[in-house]
C-alpha cells in the first residue's frame, strides 16, 4: 500500500522531529518561552489557516466525490478551529507575559516557505496536493501522541500541551480516512503521479521538521 512506502520515509524524519530540542524541551518544560510563543503564533496565524485553504484547493481537484467530501469537510473544520486557536493564543500570551495581539503579522522565513509550499502543492496535481499536505495531517497526530505519552504532567507547559493534543478519537479517524484516500489514489494514478505524491510528501515532512527548528532558533527576517 502507498502508506507503507510513505511510512518508511516518514519514520526517520518523525524520529528527528520528536527528539528535536523544541519538542523535547516542550515535554520537559525547559523550552524557552519565546520559542513556544514563536511556534504557537506562527501556527495559529499562518500555518493552520494556510492548511485550511490548501485542503479546499485539493478538494476542488478531487475526481472522486468521497475524496472531495473528506477534504472539504476537513477544510471547514480547520477554518472553524481558528477562533479557538486565537483564544488559546491570547491565553498563552497572558501566561507568558506577552501582550495579546503582538507579534508576527507576516510569516517568518521558514514558515513563509512552508505555507507557500502548501498552497502550491495542489497546483501540479491532486496526487501532489494530498501528498504535500499529508505530513501536517499525519505528523500532528504522531507528535501529539508522543507528547501525551511522554510529557511531564506537572511541567511548565502542561496546560498548553493539553489543549494542543486533539481530544477524543475524531482526529485519529480523520487521519485513517486520509491515509485510505492516499492508498486509493496511489493505487490508481500513473507512475509519474505516484512519484510526485511521494516527492511532495517528502518535502512536506522536511517542512514539518523545519518549522520546529525555526521555533527553536526563533528565525526571523534579517532585513
Amino acid at each position: 500500500m502507498m502508506r507503507d512506502e510513505l511510512s518508511a520515509i516518514a519514520g526517520p524524519i518523525l524520529d528527528k522531529i520528536k527528539e528535536h530540542p523544541f519538542w523535547d524541551g516542550l515535554r520537559k518544560g525547559t523550552l524557552p518561552a519565546a520559542s513556544l510563543w514563536y511556534f504557537a503564533e506562527q501556527d495559529a496565524r499562518h500555518v493552520v489557516p494556510t492548511y485550511a485553504r490548501a485542503l479546499a484547493r485539493c478538494a476542488a481537484l478531487a475526481e472522486q466525490d468521497s475524496h472531495g467530501a473528506l477534504l472539504s469537510s476537513a477544510s471547514g473544520a480547520t477554518f472553524g478551529s481558528l477562533s479557538r486557536l486565537d483564544s488559546e493564543l491570547t491565553k498563552l500570551a497572558e501566561a507568558l507575559g506577552k501582550p495579546p495581539g503582538a507579534g508576527a503579522i507576516t510569516p517568518a522565513p521558514p514558515i513563509h516557505a512552508y505555507t507557500s509550499f502548501m498552497m502550491a502543492a495542489p497546483g501540479a496535481s491532486f496526487a501532489g496536493g494530498i501528498g504535500g499536505l499529508l505530513p501536517m495531517t499525519w505528523f500532528h497526530l504522531e507528535v501529539s501522541t508522543d507528547l501525551t505519552e511522554r510529557y511531564e504532567p506537572g511541567s511548565l507547559y502542561a496546560a498548553w500541551i493539553d489543549q494542543y493534543v486533539p481530544e477524543g478519537g475524531y482526529y485519529q479517524e480523520y487521519v485513517d480516512t486520509y491515509l485510505n484516500m492516499i492508498d486509493e489514489v496511489g493505487g490508481q494514478c500513473s507512475p509519474g503521479e505516484r512519484d510526485r505524491l511521494v516527492e511532495q510528501f517528502r518535502l512536506g515532512a522536511r517542512h514539518e521538521w523545519a518549522f520546529a527548528d525555526a521555533a527553536w532558533r526563533r528565525q526571523e527576517w534579517p532585513v
